[in-house]
């Protein structure tokens, strides 16, 4: 008796259940079931997906592919339909129902900063101007800021000077004194893209140069007792260009808010443009600046240097 024949191999049947996902950038996802043999179908060997604009027809096919299969680098923010196909060595399936779903938007480049804050250089300068700002760590439609460009130039006109590379804070430097700065911010990512420009902001460089004197406040202080080392402060205050005739110190928990109440009044002390004055820490506990204030008619603010951080126990 001749042995049996072996069962011919027949086509397989349409695979099920085609989901979609998306993916970063444009990529979507495609997943199906593995479709089962039966006494008039065979076994799946390989799979074919073929996708397009939806609506479209106008299908492009990607043969030989298993489940889960990613398309990628398709149109960003586009809506694609796909379809996915049995095959084996004796021929392919019909196609399976259409999945359709849209690619996710690629994100454009980052947010503008926000310009928060101008404050005088540590070193009493008017020729300089501290700006801080914040950036953006991105989102679904933005990317991170990953570097900064800033632009500055006396306010109103249409010059620009420009620094690249900028970290916040920055310290703009060459300016003259008792001036107003226009001051731009601009982020990069990591791709180079820019961001829009912030909204300008202006800050004044101070109209005159204050610098320590030769009783300086140490970096450390005990709450409500007298200054150490010495009791007191001293300060050098020098018109450039705005006239001085005053001045005052006082304690401040901001490093970059200028400080208009609770003010130590100082006096002249005999030395060349020399103001200084005894007075106390502060009565609680913290971390403290030591800000040293010179000021034109009428209480103007014309000058200041804000200390490195003081720690008052």
């Amino acid at each position: 008796m001749a042995p049996p024949r072996p069962a011919p191999t027949l086509l397989p049947n349409t695979p099920q259940a085609l989901t979609l996902t998306q993916g970063p950038g444009g990529d979507l996802t495609v997943t199906w079931t593995q479709p089962t043999a039966d006494d008039t179908h065979s076994a799946a060997t390989s799979f074919n997906v073929r996708f397009s604009l939806s609506g479209a027809a106008n299908w492009t096919t990607v043969a030989n592919v298993a489940s889960p299969h990613v398309l990628s680098g398709l149109a960003a923010g586009t809506t694609f339909d796909v379809q996915v196909q049995s095959a084996n060595a004796v021929g392919v399936s019909e196609w399976s129902a259409t999945g359709t779903l849209a690619t996710t938007t690629e994100p454009s480049g980052p947010y503008a900063p926000s310009i928060t804050a101008f404050a005088p250089p540590p070193d009493g300068q008017n020729s300089k101007l501290i700006v801080s700002w914040t950036g953006s760590a991105g989102d679904a439609s933005h990317t991170a800021a990953t570097g900064y460009t800033l632009r500055h130039r006396p306010a109103g006109t249409g010059s620009w000077t420009t620094v690249p590379g900028a970290t916040s804070p920055w310290a703009i430097t060459g300016l003259a004194g008792a001036t107003a700065i226009d001051v731009e911010v601009q982020a990069n990512d990591a791709a180079s893209r820019p961001s829009e420009w912030s909204a300008a902001a202006a800050g004044k460089t101070w109209g005159a140069i204050v610098v320590p004197g030769g009783w300086v406040a140490a970096a450390t202080q005990v709450h409500a007792t007298g200054v150490a080392p010495n009791g007191g402060v001293q300060m050098t205050v020098t018109a450039a260009p705005t006239a001085v005739t005053g001045a005052a110190f006082c304690w401040s928990t901001s490093q970059s808010i200028l400080p208009t109440s609770n003010l130590v009044t100082a006096l002249p002390d005999g030395q060349t443009n020399g103001w200084g004055q005894y007075f106390q820490a502060p009565p609680a506990p913290g971390i403290y600046y030591l800000w040293m204030l010179a000021q034109g008619a009428g209480g103007v603010t014309t000058g200041a240097l804000v200390s490195s951080a003081i720690t008052v126990s």
